[in-house]
């Protein structure tokens, strides 16, 4: 009994100084700022705002460490992790096996894809199943894009940003979009777009994941604490608010 309880002191004792670590350090935080509502500029503003943004921030508050926005391609985030050019990556990044085998994954937000069509197609696209045959937009090196991919005899055409799918599905290049269903649902209140519909399909079930290096513990841990720390008193419930509509999902 004395062995197991200096056991479970020592590593309270290990996790308290790895939180501790990070008082009054900066960390420097990827992100790609084209994904409303979870990382996007307003209104040709340099300044980086959405729940993300918010999210890290409230963390950081919690924990004492500083924040600093690193704006990057989507493809270089997990990247910039590995070779320690940032160390925290926060940009709606989908939590995958894969992805879990190579960088810590801290799950913070619960998703899943979604379906946007061009409205003059609804007659003959009704779910996903009537994707065969059409032309998919994605963005590049995400998982609607390997979704895409994988859909029967269709053609995918990635972008480097979502707001490119939108761009793309406008001019017609594609038939149909599928990426992350709030952005979809984000996009589509804010244009007030006639031009197109989303699906009620939710495609799957994901979650977003705070990116940090298995090498780095100490950031990790911290992450993880103080992240448990803004869901218990409220501040998570309070940004959710903040960016989307009804209870927290």
């Amino acid at each position: 009994m004395k062995i197991i309880k200096k056991a479970s002191l020592l590593a309270l004792a290990i996790f308290s100084f790895s939180c501790f670590a990070l008082e009054n350090k900066t960390l420097k935080v990827g992100l790609e700022a084209s994904f409303g509502p979870f990382d996007f500029r307003e209104n040709g503003s340099s300044e980086v705002i959405g729940f993300d943004v918010d999210i890290i921030n409230a963390i950081a508050k919690e924990q004492g460490f500083k924040v600093q926005i690193a704006n990057m391609p989507f493809d270089a985030l997990l990247p910039s992790v590995l070779t320690e050019q940032v160390d925290v990556a926060i940009s709606a990044y989908s939590i995958t096996e894969e992805r879990a085998q190579i960088v810590k994954l801290e799950p913070y937000y619960d998703s899943g894809l979604g379906v946007l069509v061009r409205s003059d197609l609804l007659k003959d696209i009704h779910s996903s199943y009537d994707l065969q045959g059409r032309t998919i937009c994605a963005r590049s090196g995400s998982t609607g894009s390997y979704f895409a991919e994988n859909i029967k005899n269709s053609k995918t055409k990635n972008y480097l940003t979502e707001i490119e799918t939108f761009i793309a599905i406008d001019k017609g290049e594609c038939d149909a979009i599928i990426i992350d269903k709030p952005v979809l649902e984000f996009y589509h209140v804010r244009n007030h777009d006639d031009k197109t519909a989303i699906l009620n399909d939710k495609l799957t079930f994901e979650q977003y994941g705070i990116v940090t290096s298995k090498n780095k513990t100490e950031i990790s841990d911290s992450i993880a604490e103080g992240l448990k720390k803004i869901r218990k008193n409220g501040v998570y419930d309070k940004i959710y608010r903040k960016w989307f509509d009804g209870s927290k999902k």
